[in-house]
């Protein structure tokens, strides 16, 4: 259980967000799903980010597959801190949007790009290391990619269930869960760091 306790100012990097994650990709109205994982390095400046990502995915039917690599634009639109019921600590919540462009390869000579928008529910919180200054981050994020004219000619080959209407394109919706770890100012890691029984007594 969680309280709302106030609110957070963004952003105390001090460092790149290296992360990783594991993604589950639809595409709606047909009967394709796919797997995989992904590497992300994100830069951030206030609340504006860029981040780079590289990607692998395989169909759960074994008939496609695919490797992509991307970059995103990134804002965060809200944050805050809350407060553990379980320990004395604080967490920062926050919501980012995002604007992505992907390229990606289903073979070798077979590349189609995609674009579209996500939005990413991320937790922050600090080390129990004294004198670390690391910076962990859990993130929970929704894209919806567009693919425009005719898909991948590979990916019609290999199975119908990736291909749309000929030249409307494809539309995937990925979910993802990943978790990014940085250095953060001293500072803006107090926020995180475990408090004494005694500092909530008058």
């Amino acid at each position: 259980m969680m309280v709302m306790a106030g609110s957070a100012a963004a952003e105390g990097e001090r460092t790149p967000m290296f992360g990783a994650a594991l993604t589950y990709s639809d595409v709606p109205g047909h009967r394709a799903a796919l797997v995989g994982g992904e590497v992300e390095l994100a830069w951030w400046w206030g609340r504006l980010g860029l981040a780079i990502e590289a990607a692998a995915r395989h169909a759960i039917d074994d008939s496609a597959g695919n490797v992509a690599v991307a970059a995103s634009a990134r804002v965060l639109v809200a944050d805050w801190l809350w407060t553990s019921a379980l320990e004395p600590r604080d967490v920062e919540m926050g919501i980012e949007l995002q604007l992505i462009g992907e390229r990606l390869w289903w073979s070798r000579d077979d590349s189609t790009g995609a674009y579209g928008l996500g939005a990413a529910i991320r937790m922050r919180g600090g080390s129990d290391w004294e004198f670390s200054s690391l910076l962990a981050e859990s993130r929970l994020f929704v894209r919806v990619m567009r693919s425009p004219g005719e898909p991948s000619s590979v990916a019609a080959r290999t199975t119908d269930a990736m291909v749309g209407p000929p030249g409307r394109g494809t539309v995937t919706v990925m979910v993802g869960l990943g978790a990014a770890f940085g250095t953060g100012d001293p500072r803006y890691l107090d926020r995180f760091r475990l408090r004494s029984p005694d500092a909530s007594r008058p």
